[in-house]
């Protein structure tokens, strides 16, 4: 995050503000809201294990990254692959 809000030439409290008003999260939130996004698609079309796709989205402590996940999706990532693992295979052929 230091090096966005150095190439950005604002102070951090500028670039804080600045990036909420753009897109109605804080810049960690929208790191987040990425990282779940791509672990969504990884459980909906990998059977990689859990922890290796928290991990490969940039946890390093696969509890937390749980925690999150169910947090913001409201589901585990396990009952997530569950219910939507199969879901892309339909839609893909």
């Amino acid at each position: 995050m230091a090096s966005l809000i150095e190439v950005s030439g604002l102070s951090e409290r500028s670039f804080h503000r600045r990036f909420r008003k753009a897109t109605g999260l804080t810049p960690m939130e929208y790191v987040h809201t990425l990282r779940l996004e791509e672990a969504k698609q990884m459980l909906e079309a990998e059977k990689t294990p859990v922890d290796a796709i928290a991990e490969a989205v940039g946890y390093e402590d696969g509890a937390f990254f749980g925690r999150l996940f169910r947090r913001k999706v409201g589901l585990t990532p396990a009952q997530y692959r569950r219910r939507f693992g199969g879901l892309r295979k339909a839609l893909v052929g």
